[in-house]
């Protein structure tokens, strides 16, 4: 298995073990959210896509389709 292997399992178990002990949907989102922003952040340091453009357009969408 090689470093980049390894990472990306270890911080899939960091965050479904955040999810497990979140205790309330909305401690569920919270997770997932800051799960999401880590995402974008480390593609961002990394040089990689803007993933916070594709975080925004989807929280965008959720929001207008939650608020009729």
């Amino acid at each position: 298995m090689n470093a980049q292997t390894r990472q990306q399992q270890n911080e899939a178990a960091f965050w479904n073990q955040k999810q497990a002990a979140a205790t309330t949907p909305k401690a569920v989102a919270a997770v997932w959210y800051d799960a999401c922003r880590k995402v974008a952040a480390n593609a961002e340091k990394n040089g990689g896509t803007d993933l916070y453009s594709a975080l925004a357009s989807h929280l965008h969408d959720f929001f207008q389709r939650h608020t009729g």
